[in-house]
């Protein structure tokens, strides 16, 4: 029996309600009208990349929105949306320039005139204010005084994604992934490149690609971060688990969304929560799990709760033997400090590596005995290169701290140093001043 056509049902009618779904602000009015109250969540929402100058790649996806030295208007509000294209926003770069070269010297309020830009943004197209989409900082240094940081480009770059209605679109991207799932039918192989098009959240094939160069991962649990920015990677989970539900090692998979809708104030370490788990068959009990946690919340603040829903997991299914974390590049990793915690092998699979690999998750994979892995290559042998003090990752060399942390040698390559304020546990307000090793104590 041919259960391919009630697969596909299925899966139109999960993306008909991903994509519908009332879009999640991440900015919110208070977080705008305050700026300098809500500076730190600024800060890790939007990650700082240092360029001498910004250089516009014009084969891009994208719009340039410009508002001139220290002002935050648009020149040019005409441009955006694309004319003529039916598009979804998935990454928005506001450029500034570094003068004074120390923040603390600048004559404009950085984070009020960042909180006006985007409030400009969002009043252009509130579609631009989405927990579904990568926010980052551009900051350009080659400027000794006022007048060449006013010769520089300063605005907001917009890139996004073309939905091209009913036509077959990334048919290259999965062609490969497809083919053999389709036992030589062409008419299954384009229902699948149908299916893949339909959807409105930004992927690039992944994790399904990543998924089908391992099928020796078995006996294992899939924990998938369930927040704004990686529903389409999560979409593509569900599609190769029901193109390979006879054979997947895949028993449980869990969801997690950092809280469900707790205020980030109350998010404490290894008791943040929003972690669901469920069997991986039949695969629509999956499909509903991810219209619920969905429901729930989509995340808040950038840090996210991996640790703690990687050992939920695992405390829930103790039998597994390793455990596939889906993860957002982009986010940092609140709870590391809870690593000891992890008794199995995280094989991490990275969502969203244009600009590097976040250290965080090398560490993850390298400290449980795991593997590494993006749409174009895999690290399965992290110990031995390690041992070998011989890891170098598309091209940065990265060194063994005294910390017991892999990070970039060059600390001008660490693009996610932002992060690294999550490796220790926070000191807790007591009395005694010493940190305190976090304690687990994760149950099912």
């Amino acid at each position: 029996m041919n259960l391919f056509p009630t697969t596909y049902i299925l899966f139109s009618s999960f993306l008909l309600l991903l994509s519908t779904a009332k879009a999640q602000e991440k900015f919110s009015s208070d977080i705008l009208g305050n700026p300098n109250k809500f500076s730190t969540f600024f800060e890790e929402t939007l990650p700082i990349t240092e360029v001498e100058i910004y250089q516009y790649n014009n084969a891009a996806q994208s719009i340039l929105l410009e508002n001139g030295y220290a002002k935050y208007q648009f020149e040019n509000n005409n441009d955006w949306p694309p004319q003529g294209l039916n598009v979804v926003p998935t990454e928005v770069t506001v450029i500034f320039t570094q003068y004074p070269k120390h923040k603390s010297f600048w004559l404009t309020d950085y984070h009020w005139l960042l909180a006006k830009r985007l409030e400009e943004l969002f009043s252009l197209d509130s579609a631009l204010n989405d927990t579904s989409i990568v926010y980052n900082i551009v900051m350009q240094t080659d400027c000794e005084n006022e007048f060449e940081a006013m010769q520089l480009f300063h605005g907001i770059e917009v890139k996004y994604q073309v939905i091209v209605e009913e036509e077959v679109i990334l048919e290259e991207e999965i062609e490969s992934v497809t083919k053999a799932k389709t036992s030589g039918s062409s008419t299954q192989s384009k229902k699948v490149k149908r299916f893949m098009a339909r959807q409105k959240y930004y992927t690039d094939s992944t994790v399904y690609t990543v998924l089908d160069r391992h099928p020796e991962w078995q006996n294992t649990v899939m924990v998938i971060d369930w927040t704004g920015s990686m529903y389409g990677y999560g979409a593509e989970s569900v599609l190769w688990q029901a193109m390979n539900e006879s054979k997947s090692g895949i028993e449980k998979i869990a969801l997690f969304n950092d809280g469900d809708k707790k205020k980030n104030r109350k998010k404490e370490l290894g008791r943040t929560g929003g972690i669901y788990i469920e069997k991986t068959t039949p695969i629509s009990k999956t499909i509903k799990l991810f219209n619920r946690v969905k429901n729930k919340g989509t995340g808040g603040d950038s840090p996210e709760n991996d640790v703690e829903a990687i050992a939920t997991t695992l405390a829930a299914s103790p039998q597994s033997e390793s455990v596939i974390l889906i993860a957002d590049n982009q986010s940092c990793v609140r709870d590391f400090a809870l690593i000891n915690c992890i008794d199995k092998p995280v094989h991490v699979v990275l969502c969203g590596t244009h600009k590097g690999i976040n250290a965080q998750y090398l560490n993850i994979a390298w400290r449980t005995g795991g593997s590494i892995h993006t749409k174009e290559w895999d690290l399965d042998n992290i110990q031995e290169l390690v041992a070998q003090q011989n890891i170098v990752i598309e091209g940065i060399r990265y060194i063994r701290t005294i910390d017991n942390l892999l990070l970039p040698e060059d600390r001008f390559a660490n693009r996610f140093g932002y992060c690294d304020r999550y490796y220790k546990a926070p000191r807790r307000k007591q009395k005694s001043k010493k940190r305190k090793e976090p304690q687990c104590y994760f149950t099912e």
